[in-house]
Parts: C-alpha cells; sequence; structure tokens
C-alpha cells in the first residue's frame, strides 16, 4: 500500500513537471513501463565454467566455478576467488572447450568465501554457451 503511495506522488510530480496538474480532469495516470537493457534474455542454467586472471597483487589464478545465469552477452557466475569490477577474466566454458575474455561488471558476496559475479564479453557472444543460440534473431 505504501509503494502505491509513493507510485503515485511521483507520477503526480512526473505530470507536474510536464505541466499537467494529475488533479484535473481528463488527466489520466498511465503506469510506467520497464525498458529491459540487456541484449539478450537470461536463462538460468547450471555450466561447469574455468576461470582465469590475476589477483590485485599480479599472481595468476584458476578456479573450477559455475553458471547461475546466462545471456549472449556474458553471464552470472558463483566463485570463491577475490575479483574486482573492471578485471580482465578468460572463462572457458567446460562444455565446448571454448574459452572467452570478458570483464566483470559487479561483484556481490553471498556467502562466508563465495560471491556472484557478472560478467560481460567484449561483443554478444551467445554462441559460447554450449552451442546454444541465445538471442540469436534467426538470421542466417
Amino acid at each position: 500500500m505504501a509503494m502505491s503511495k509513493i507510485f503515485k506522488a511521483l507520477k503526480r510530480a512526473e505530470l507536474r513537471a510536464k505541466g499537467k496538474d494529475s488533479e484535473s480532469p481528463g488527466v489520466s495516470i498511465s503506469t510506467l513501463s520497464y525498458t529491459e537493457r540487456r541484449e539478450t534474455g537470461r536463462i538460468h542454467v547450471h555450466i561447469p565454467v574455468f576461470i582465469y586472471g590475476y589477483t590485485p597483487g599480479g599472481a595468476p589464478f584458476y578456479e573450477e566455478a559455475h553458471t547461475i545465469v546466462i545471456n549472449g552477452a556474458g553471464g552470472l557466475i558463483s566463485t570463491t576467488s577475490s575479483v574486482q569490477p573492471g578485471q580482465r577474466l578468460a572463462v572457458t566454458n567446460e562444455g565446448n572447450d571454448q574459452t572467452q575474455e570478458c570483464v566483470v561488471v559487479s561483484v556481490r558476496a553471498k556467502l562466508k568465501h563465495s560471491s556472484h559475479i557478472a560478467l560481460k564479453f567484449p561483443t554478444p557472444m551467445p554462441q559460447f554457451w554450449r552451442g546454444m543460440e541465445i538471442g540469436n534473431s534467426g538470421a542466417p
């Protein structure tokens, strides 16, 4: 109920900013639509991967991990390695032995010794995930 009041107040403020009074007859309040920012849809799937990178001190590391969510532009991976946003990693899909460079977009601590890291490929690579054509429009 409180969220509804907040939403209505925000909508009234938006209409006032446009020069319309939300209390005026004939002015209807429409719902705001959510625009998906992802280039391709997300798929919740467990895919074994290898992660290669360097620690902040410059030492190389390697870890066996798995995906939580994937899409053509990257994915969300559960890991125990300490990584930071902006860090470059190499990820190998164990299912098809493909390796792709990617960038860590965000890191969220989940359990005492694990975190979820969001990875983004330099360009969309839907074929990286086990040959699944994620987001493919069907055009040859």
